[in-house]
């Protein structure tokens, strides 16, 4: 978990050397222009992720404006290739707060689609072509008249759900690329 800024300043300074990084945005709920930010999830190779919070009810976490004041640099960077599943959500939301995405080089939902895949999910592609077997936000959330928002669920239960969201991107790119 990233919650203090010199944490913050070396995940961005790790994903600036790399060059390339998977990433994903944690919301409060599915529509990508009503809703809001609850964290961040970045990854740069496998087994090795990180989420900083910045929407969570409770927990130590940063501002939100702090961090976009840190990533959008790196995000708008168009040197910098960035890997997403289902960007277009992510990319949506940050533009929602003055983040313009550039140079998304490759996104594994669209690839999964091409290769002609008959699931696009992150979670069971992750299962049959990784063998991780990933957490559903049904687990985290709850479903009908007991949902919770993502905002509502504990800093450390998250951190583990989105990081493996940006490490299996990650991975799955590695994967599919060619």
């Amino acid at each position: 978990t990233v919650d203090t800024t010199e944490a913050l300043s070396q995940m961005v300074h790790e994903m600036r050397s790399a060059g390339t990084f998977a990433f994903d945005v944690e919301t409060d709920g599915r529509d990508p222009v009503r809703q809001h930010v609850v964290g961040f999830s970045f990854s740069t190779l496998p087994g090795r992720a990180y989420y900083v919070p910045v929407g969570h009810s409770e927990g130590t976490q940063l501002s939100l404006p702090d961090v976009i004041h840190e990533v959008k640099p790196l995000l708008e960077d168009p040197e910098l290739a960035k890997i997403g599943h289902n960007a277009n959500f992510d990319m949506t939301v940050l533009h929602k707060y003055g983040v313009q995405t550039q140079n998304v080089t490759f996104d594994t939902m669209v690839a999964a689609q091409l290769i002609g895949h008959n699931t696009l999910g992150l979670k069971p592609l992750a299962f049959q072509l990784l063998n991780q077997d990933l957490t559903p936000i049904q687990t985290l959330i709850g479903t009908g008249k007991k949902q919770i928002t993502m905002a509502q669920v504990a800093i450390p239960t998250v951190t583990s759900y989105a990081a493996a969201d940006a490490d299996m991107t990650g991975r799955l790119y590695r994967l599919f690329k060619d």
